[in-house]
């Protein structure tokens, strides 16, 4: 990650959602004005089972034209707890980590205090972990044809809670995949100097990996789920993501995490409701929206301002799994490249502007210098050059 629920239109929705990762893949960009914009503090607290320095995100919420949530800097964060509070640092701008690691526990009851810079205090509902742990059963990759006719890889989980307490439960995914430059060169064309004659230039061997690369993603949408109506708090074949076969990022080898949440009543609910107000509508700018999705958090001087997020305590488990591209579809072709990769033969001032700008990477010398498109050459455009510490061949 792939991070307000202020909604008078649901424009407002795309602008303060962020915390959440809720994105549109809006095809024409929006030229309008949004009216009514509301500052309202946006709070991302989920706090787990797992023992480790727990996270909270604070933002301000942004109008539709600019370009992002400004971060809550230099607030004071803590949990209270029946034995103490919990202090929280601020790492980086609007994202505070607890002072030492610890994990929740069931029977502990966990209500979340903000005072911001500007002397607003803020305080939760007091929230307890709903089980003591949960456990991704089974997570694995099929291949399959989607209901929109599509071929690809679908990813899905299997969960089971023999005590039949779990009931509520949230997914997120984070993939990582491997890259490969299809017309990546060991060597490089820099320009050296200019002369009367023109620019001249040299050919060197590159200083770093940029054949071979990792690119990341992030689950962009609320998947949860609930087993209230089954005879037993069981998923089977659970859909988590869905892969089109013509996706580059399954060119090679392909990873996914999924975290399992199992989430309160009154957390899942909220979800499910923040979900309904992102996807559920063809037209995002409709104005029949409702006015606003209240979390679990208020203002303690002024009980009319509106906070946005819940502060939610889950229990989470986690599982990865790696696949390559010829275990599901052995002999066929690669999916396409992530453009159209060409090359072309430039000299002088064009390859100058070429190098300098870097918009376009050297291949070989046929004739002339032969250049291709950044990403073409350069895997670092589309990811790091860094091999995940957790990745395996």
């Amino acid at each position: 990650m792939p991070y307000s629920i202020q909604i008078e239109k649901v424009a407002k929705v795309l602008m303060t959602l962020v915390f959440l990762t809720v994105l549109w893949n809006c095809t024409e960009p929006y030229q309008g004005d949004v009216e009514g914009f509301d500052d309202v503090l946006v709070v991302n607290a989920v706090i787990t089972n797992e023992m480790k320095r727990q996270s909270i995100r604070l933002a301000r919420s942004y109008r539709f034209e600019e370009d992002g949530p400004v971060p809550e800097e230099a607030a004071i964060v803590q949990i209270e707890t029946e034995n103490g509070p919990i202090s929280f640092d601020e790492v980086n701008p609007g994202e505070y980590l607890s002072s030492t690691p610890f994990a929740a526990e069931i029977g502990e009851k966990y209500t979340l205090a903000i005072i911001t810079a500007n002397g607003g205090s803020y305080l939760s509902e007091t929230m307890q972990l709903p089980v003591s742990e949960t456990t991704i059963d089974e997570l694995y990759a099929e291949r399959m044809v989607n209901d929109n006719g599509q071929d690809g890889m679908g990813i899905f989980v299997d969960t089971f809670d023999a005590s039949g307490e779990s009931v509520f439960y949230r997914y997120e995914f984070e993939e990582t995949y491997k890259i490969i430059a299809p017309l990546w060169s060991p060597e490089d064309v820099v320009f050296v100097i200019q002369l009367s004659t023109g620019p001249d230039f040299n050919i060197i061997l590159r200083e770093r990996e940029e054949r071979i690369c990792y690119g990341s993603g992030q689950s962009r949408i609320i998947n949860v789920a609930n087993t209230t109506s089954f005879s037993q708090d069981r998923l089977s074949k659970y859909p988590i993501h869905f892969i089109s076969r013509d996706n580059y990022i399954l060119s090679h080898r392909y990873s996914i995490l999924v975290k399992q949440f199992v989430q309160s009543p009154e957390a899942y609910s909220f979800y499910e409701k923040l979900k309904g107000l992102t996807q559920s509508s063809t037209n995002i700018f409709s104005e029949d929206q409702p006015g606003f999705l209240a979390g679990n958090i208020v203002s303690l001087e002024n009980e009319n301002e509106n906070v946005a997020g819940f502060f939610e305590v889950a229990a989470v488990d986690e599982k990865r799994i790696f696949f390559d591209y010829e275990d599901f579809f052995p002999g066929e072709d690669l999916p396409p490249y992530y453009q159209e990769c060409r090359l072309a033969t430039i000299d002088g001032e064009n390859l100058k502007d070429a190098v300098l700008s870097e918009t376009q990477v050297y291949y070989d010398f046929a004739g002339g210098y032969r250049m291709t498109s950044r990403p073409c050459g350069d895997c670092t455009v589309l990811g790091s050059n860094k091999v995940p510490d957790f990745w395996i061949e």
